[in-house]
């Protein structure tokens, strides 16, 4: 690049300052201050954005004017002040013309008393709208400390005059999961909740130091590559994108994407708000903030009468096709884990573990779907208090005790597993393994109340919960109504 007179040398922040660091913009630079690097080439002039819509909104942009494609009439250029940072190796800026053509910038570079000149294309398609182009010179060796920059607006030969409007001119920060450079997280390694930050860009340019050659960038296909299938959320809110590849993001089926827009994806929040959420037992769930959901869908295992459960969201009887459900109460005497079976309207809050009772044959089946509507999810917690523990990760159950369907305890094995959105019981230290479950304080109204029989197996509780006879037969019990196998008889 053969240098004309440098109106003034740019003071521009830096990269370890902002997320992007800006070359050129129409707001707060000016030509003939301290603060611009324009030169001064093909009658540069800061004027009123001439079209306030859609990409650019700014009040003021660069207005040139060209006459022809070589060095001195088909561009405008800048001087960048020392130590400009180019480590992301991506630049982006806003550009309106009448035409679409490809628009090329280069970059010069000091390699001793040398100047090295590297040159990249991006094709505008803009008809005479504002457009973003993105220009990835990783591909070309260019270093970190460019000194100056030309903006060709086209490659084409021009014919009079073409008036061209550039804004917003800025070196992208390098896409960074937490605070690290995406390039240098190992394969595979994420898992749990990620944070974005920084510019995540998926395209392709030319670079155009000799032969063109077609330059593609993904930095979505490149984290895909450095998730686990234990990734349960990835919020990207505030980070610069373009064509964003949500499928991406789905290594892990159950994973909540946080973002400033709307995507054609399930599991995307927007606002707090997601339209639809698709889950499964088979892998993690977690989520680190509360949203609401129009739509979900859970599949998982599901046998008649009784399944544990625990959800991110407030679940009803009607919605799992049960009776009734039911919350841990407490290890009763007689070797037993009670119950507490829960009011039809009341339900069971989020984050809270419990089990169905008498679930329809309709709803059982190995891979159920479960459709609910209008969801608020909270936020996962660390950990479960209390005995009977949630599991929002698949896992072994060695040593847990599962519940059958028949209310009936199992320690697990060697090779047992857990499902995601399930529970087990988990005595306290060496506490006495329990043997199966019984219920305390049922709800009026909810289950049936059957009539006294002397055959009745089972210890006897009453309706506070406390065991108060071996089994019916053995019992001289006062008139009432108690607690058998789960089931609500009454002495006559």
């Amino acid at each position: 690049m053969n240098k004309i007179t440098l109106i003034a040398l740019a003071l521009m922040a830096s990269a370890t300052s902002f997320a992007q660091t800006t070359l050129w913009n129409g707001e707060d630079k000016e030509l003939g201050t301290s603060n611009t690097g324009v030169w001064d080439r093909c009658a540069p002039e800061v004027v009123e954005n001439p079209s306030k819509a859609g990409v650019n909104t700014s009040d003021k942009c660069l207005k040139f004017t060209i006459t022809g494609t070589d060095w001195n009439n088909g561009n405008t250029a800048f001087g960048l002040p020392t130590g400009t940072s180019f480590s992301s190796k991506r630049l982006s800026l806003k550009i309106k013309k009448d035409d679409n053509t490809n628009v090329r910038v280069e970059l010069t570079f000091k390699e001793g008393e040398n100047n090295v000149y590297k040159k990249v294309a991006a094709w505008y398609d803009g008809a005479g709208e504002w457009r973003t182009l993105y220009f990835d010179f990783s591909t070309n060796n260019a270093s970190d400390a460019p000194t100056e920059i030309a903006i060709y607006p086209t490659t084409d030969n021009v014919d009079g005059e073409k008036v061209v409007y550039v804004d917003d001119i800025q070196i992208e920060d390098l896409p960074k999961v937490g605070d690290t450079n995406l390039a240098d997280v190992a394969g595979g390694s994420l898992t749990g909740n990620i944070k974005l930050s920084g510019a995540w860009l998926k395209g392709e340019c030319q670079n155009a130091d000799g032969e063109w050659q077609k330059v593609e960038y993904d930095d979505f296909k490149t984290l895909n590559s450095k998730l686990s299938t234990n990734v349960t959320s990835v919020d990207m809110r505030g980070t610069v994108t373009k064509n964003v590849d949500i499928a991406q993001f789905f290594k892990n089926p159950n994973t909540i994407v946080y973002a400033d827009a709307a995507y054609e994806h399930a599991n995307v929040v927007v606002g707090g708000k997601a339209a639809n959420v698709v889950l499964t037992d088979a892998n993690a769930f977690a989520i680190p903030e509360n949203f609401t959901a129009a739509s979900v869908k859970l599949t998982r295992a599901m046998r008649e009468d009784i399944n544990s459960f625990v959800l991110p969201f407030w679940v009803n009887p009607d919605e799992l096709g049960a009776t009734e459900l039911a919350t841990y109460y407490k290890k009763s005497e007689g070797n037993n884990v009670t119950f507490v079976k829960k009011d039809m309207t009341i339900g069971v809050d989020a984050n809270v573990p419990f089990i169905t009772c008498d679930v329809a044959a309709d709803k059982a089946g190995d891979n159920m779907t479960l459709n609910f509507a209008d969801k608020g999810f909270v936020a996962t917690p660390t950990e479960f208090d209390g005995a009977f523990k949630g599991v929002y990760a698949p896992q072994s159950a060695k040593g847990f005790y599962g519940i059958d369907t028949d209310g009936n305890l199992h320690k697990g094995g060697d090779g047992a597993t857990i499902n995601a959105f399930h529970a087990y019981y988990q005595p306290a230290g060496s506490a006495e393994a329990p043997a199966n479950i019984s219920f305390v304080n049922e709800t009026t109204g909810i289950s049936a109340v059957t009539t006294t029989s002397t055959s009745a197996n089972g210890a006897v509780y009453d309706l506070s919960g406390r065991r108060v006879a071996a089994s019916l037969a053995a019992a001289k019990l006062a008139k009432g109504i108690y607690v058998v196998n789960g089931k609500k008889v009454a002495v006559k």
